[in-house]
């Protein structure tokens, strides 16, 4: 009845249109206003699922109309307004009634579910909204209807996103623990709103509306030299396991990656049929203790090769090599993958790029540490979070945008630029949940703009617990280490974050932190050298020379440091060691009196 219901509505579209404009303009017998509260849902990933298992999500979409929607809604006084293919608008009298019943839905769909990889379960998201309609027979129209469908759009999977409006009715009456994501600017509404959110389990993680993540398969690799394949497969399900962990890509379950063992088929094939855009392959090679392994990355567009290494090691522990190879094989991938990402976001025309495409397009000005580019990171990053208002990945990559461009000089205002800095993590951390990369992004802005060393840290290290195979994590944790002198730890990190990824675009900035981490220590040889190392990675970086100048000075190495000094007064002309402390995190400067002094020395004025 439903397929004939679906029909029948899409052969009137046209009509009601007419009479829905009708309506607005000359309200008359087949109208009725009426205050509702109405509850917007649709499906996440509907896209994705449809081009893995179309016929298949059609048929379990059809048993959850029957078995959960339908029934749950009715029984809690609600109506089903309409459905679509992937979503369902549905109004309720009462508020909580509404609360209720999509909470039922949401535990029955994680339910129906549970033992299905996390990637092919089926998931709403709902926005609950109490506002002023009109009823055109059984239709609903007017600004509430889309508020409801905007706050739907920034809602978390598998849980709800409520209006102020919604949260006031039901603050007292329900059980339930809402996060208010402060005022929002919604697409389409002239006035921003105010949202909280419940997530599912009481996990509160902002699913925004940004783009499907890239997704990426790890394939069974082929094993040589050896009759059983128990050693690759262990392999396999640590890369898929520590990929997993990296909140900037989804990963197909293995389950899906082994149908495919035994198989020869091509990277572009496998991509169609799992929904996966990058494709790992790989094959191992046993000769006694040695053990050889290849693996490759590749596009399942193109059929483009985009990374490959090889590994040898020796087989002592089975599971400490299987560790070793997955953290080296993630700490590459993951940068491969956001490399063609970014190359993919910035062949996009800048007046047609999505909230993921520029977010993506804001890193390389991001890390390319010099004022302009860090400006145009930001003007990327605002526009991001413009389309899409539960983008807190881009808030918290801006947040460490204003915390640089405090404290490497670029803002005349560097109290201003430490404010927002600080106001973007702490709205970002309110929605980040476990996604490490934006755990790591605003641990360095509170990080750097100093009020909280302890705290950052903290983040830091829940980040790591999270994505252990994070480079970023690791090269902010070394500074956060350094802020707080604890240099041998510091180190320790820096040398984990060059292990993960020697290549890594802020290579340069671990260079940096090793070489302040030694000038705490007085050993001012080495700071010089490995200053001047990152000054080679990043030639651009000029706010690097106030260390170096400081560090020469220290050393007694006057040539060096006048040269230093010159060099940073081409970039900072008129600088002075007040606008040197302005910019340097609060709780750093007043113990770091030496690298002040050095500066002095150096030929730096105090004001």
């Amino acid at each position: 009845m439903r397929d004939e219901a679906d029909i029948a509505n899409s052969l009137g579209i046209a009509f009601k249109a007419a009479v829905h404009q009708t309506a607005f303009e000359n309200p008359g017998e087949h109208t009725i206003r009426r205050l509702t509260t109405i509850v917007a849902a649709d499906l996440a990933a509907y896209s994705r699922l449809m081009a893995i298992d179309e016929e298949g999500v059609v048929s379990r979409m059809s048993a959850v109309w029957a078995d959960v929607v339908d029934p749950l809604i009715e029984n809690a006084g609600g109506r089903v307004v309409k459905t679509m293919g992937d979503g369902f608008l549905a109004e309720f009298s009462s508020p909580v009634e509404a609360v209720r019943a999509s909470l039922a839905i949401q535990d029955a769909m994680a339910d129906r579910d549970a033992e299905r990889p996390e990637d092919e379960r089926l998931c709403f998201r709902m926005g609950i909204h109490v506002g002023d309609v009109v009823a055109v027979d059984d239709d609903i129209l007017g600004d509430a209807v889309n508020v409801a469908a905007r706050l739907e759009t920034i809602s978390p999977v598998g849980g709800l996103c409520l209006s102020r409006t919604a949260r006031d009715q039901v603050k007292n009456r329900l059980d339930i623990t809402l996060k208010p994501t402060g005022e929002l600017r919604v697409k389409n509404l002239p006035e921003p709103i105010e949202a909280w959110v419940l997530g599912q389990g009481s996990i509160v993680q902002l699913v925004s509306s940004i783009e499907i993540l890239p997704v990426v398969v790890v394939m069974p690799f082929d094993e040589i030299g050896s009759e059983d394949e128990f050693f690759a497969d262990g392999v396999v399900d640590e890369i898929t396991n520590a990929l997993s962990r990296v909140g900037e890509i989804s990963v197909i379950a293995r389950q899906s990656a082994f149908s495919f063992k035994g198989r020869v088929v091509d990277v572009r094939a496998v991509g169609r049929e799992l929904g996966a855009r990058y494709v790992v392959t790989g094959a191992i090679r046993r000769s006694g203790k040695r053990v050889r392994l290849s693996v490759q990355l590749a596009s399942a567009i193109t059929g483009a090769n985009l990374w490959s290494q090889r590994y040898d090691d020796d087989l002592e522990d089975l599971f400490d090599l299987q560790d070793r190879i997955a953290s080296h094989v993630v700490g590459a991938v993951s940068p491969s993958i956001r490399a063609s990402e970014i190359a993919a976001a910035r062949a996009v025309s800048p007046m047609d790029r999505k909230a993921h495409q520029l977010y993506m397009s804001a890193f390389p000005h991001f890390w390319a540490h010099r004022r302009e580019e860090n400006e145009r990171a930001i003007e990327l990053l605002s526009s991001a979070m413009a389309l899409d208002l539960g983008d807190f990945r881009s808030q918290a990559l801006r947040a460490w945008a204003y915390a640089q461009q405090a404290t490497y000089m670029w803002s005349e205002t560097p109290l201003v630029s430490r404010r927002k800095a600080q106001e973007d993590a702490e709205a970002a951390l309110l929605l980040a949940g476990d996604h490490a990369t934006s755990l790591v992004a605003i641990a360095a802005a509170l990080g750097m703009t100093g009020l909280d060393h302890e705290r950052s840290g903290q983040l830091l290290e829940h980040a790591l617990e999270l994505d252990p195979n994070s480079a970023w994590g690791w090269m902010r944790l070394g500074w956060n280490h350094v802020y707080r002198e604890e240099v041998k730890t510091g180190l320790a990190a820096f040398d984990r974050a060059e292990e993960l990824s020697p290549r890594d675009p802020f290579l340069f900035n671990i260079h940096f932190g090793r070489g302040y981490a030694y000038g705490q220590i007085g050993e001012f040889e080495n700071a010089i050298r490995l200053v001047k190392l990152g000054l080679t990675a990043g030639p651009g970086v000029t706010w690097a020379y106030r260390d170096l100048a400081s560090f020469c000075a220290n050393a007694d190495r006057r040539e060096e440091a006048d040269e230093a000094v010159a060099a940073l007064m081409r970039s900072y002309p008129g600088l002075t060691i007040k606008r040197v402390i302005d910019s340097m995190p609060p709780a750093t400067h007043s113990r770091h009196h030496g690298f002040l002094e050095g500066l002095r020395r150096a030929g730096v004025p105090d004001a």
